[in-house]
């Protein structure tokens, strides 16, 4: 039996929530519903360094994002329903502008079915970084993908069955989170994983996310290993989503951690360090590092500029190269 069409029929009126943005602009209320939109515009220059190529300077708005919510109260229930879109349309994200459906989900209660954030991808706790598509690589949440899964949160943890990256698994690709609020602002999040890979193992792994506050500023520090692991790192045999965990038919493990640090300078300016490394058992080499520092400026509330300086020891398509980067944006939120 192949899972990937089965999934959503384990539930029709549930939901994993995709936290959808704090900044939003209320519509109003209409059958007892409230509606509201929200979202943001980012502009981006970046020049490129590439280790093997020529370098370039190019700019790009494709980040930019716009979504609908709605919330119902009825009958002692909480009925959220939420849809969100980019312009990172194409087989690969940034081959066009097109529209891309980011988000299209609803969340009952403490129970969510749709399209949102894999189970995976909230082990981790993530960084001030500037890059979309290379931020979170090498964590679990490094190929910042959705798919379509039902999920529940109860008592802190939070389980998570999806749609498999394998198209041929006869099982669906599990997640349990627990997520640990602590007094100060501290956060720790514990996550084992578990997915069929394409020799047919059902094989799993583990991570942990930490938050820790010093004072007005946080230091972040994430880690994981195991097998099943690459197709959620972005980092594994032949660096791609065809067979990321598998080599000469055998499941390959890896072991990686994350590291960052945000500095608050006043109630304006922030800026942030980060380094990842990722070891991966195989024999492709695709053991990985990538080094990034920004400094962000809040002009407004809403409005924000910055620029950030990245390096990558591996490509992943056209948007990621082997080398440097260095970006400067303005995003504006509403």
């Amino acid at each position: 039996m192949n899972y990937r069409h089965s999934l959503l029929a384990l539930a029709i009126a549930s939901g994993l929530s995709a936290t959808p943005a704090a900044h939003a602009l209320e519509l109003g209320e209409f059958n007892d519903t409230q509606f509201s939109i929200g979202g943001y515009f980012k502009a981006e220059a970046i020049y490129e360094k590439v280790d093997d190529g020529d370098s370039r300077i190019f700019g790009r708005s494709n980040q930019s994002r716009v979504n609908l919510k709605t919330v119902t109260q009825k009958e002692g229930h909480t009925i959220v329903g939420f849809v969100e879109g980019d312009f990172y349309g194409g087989t690969f994200p940034g081959e066009n502008n097109d529209l891309r459906l980011r988000h299209a989900f609803i969340k009952v209660d403490q129970t969510t079915v749709g399209q949102t954030w894999t189970g995976q991808f909230w082990a981790v706790a993530y960084h001030d970084y500037l890059d979309f598509l290379g931020g979170p690589r090498g964590t679990l949440g490094g190929f910042n993908f959705r798919t379509n899964l039902i999920s529940h949160e109860v008592a802190g943890f939070r389980f998570t069955a999806q749609d498999p990256v394998n198209n041929d698994a006869d099982t669906p690709d599990l997640a349990i989170n627990y997520n640990l609020n602590l007094d100060g602002g501290h956060r720790v999040i514990l996550t084992a994983s578990g997915r069929e890979v394409e020799n047919g193992d059902f094989v799993g792994g583990g991570a942990i996310g930490s938050k820790f506050m010093i004072g007005p500023h946080s230091l972040n520090v994430n880690a994981h290993y195991g097998e099943g692991l690459g197709a959620f790192t972005g980092v594994g045999v032949n660096n791609s989503l065809a067979s990321p965990d598998v080599e000469n038919d055998d499941a390959v493990s890896q072991a990686g951690f994350d590291v960052g640090f945000r500095y608050v300078i006043n109630s304006e300016w922030r800026a942030n360090v980060a380094y990842t490394a990722v070891e991966v058992d195989d024999d492709a080499d695709t053991n990985y590092e990538a080094h990034r520092v920004n400094l962000i400026h809040n002009i407004t509330q809403d409005l924000e500029a910055g620029i950030e300086w990245r390096k990558y020891n591996l490509a992943f398509g056209p948007l990621l190269p082997e080398g440097q980067q260095v970006e400067v944006m303005a995003k504006y939120k509403f």
